[in-house]
């Protein structure tokens, strides 16, 4: 197995946290999302649409609604754990390139 230099360690570790920012980035985008677009869509629709089935809409709405927050928490924890391991290995990987040294 061939080692790493400290350049190749270093782009590593950053390359992991830039893709942990992405997840942050579309875990607000969507929490945005639910928040504002969603809910104010919902609340145009109950107001607009009174009949038999807009009780039935408007629960379809809050669970597609908590849907998108469900999937940006779990967006967040992937960020998270992104996070650990990238330092965990980066520290490693340093370590191990400084003891060859």
């Amino acid at each position: 197995m061939r080692r790493k230099s400290k350049y190749e360690i270093e782009m590593d570790f950053t390359r992991a946290i830039s893709q942990a920012q992405e997840l942050e980035r579309l875990a607000d985008d969507l929490s945005r999302i639910a928040n504002n677009g969603v809910e104010t869509s919902l609340l145009v629709l109950k107001n607009c649409w009174k009949g038999d089935a807009s009780g039935s809409i408007e629960l379809a709405g809050k669970k597609a609604t908590a849907e998108i927050y469900k999937t940006a928490d779990e967006l967040m924890r992937v960020s998270r754990n992104i996070r650990a391991t990238a330092d965990l290995v980066y520290r490693a990987e340093k370590n191990a390139v400084d003891l060859c040294i």
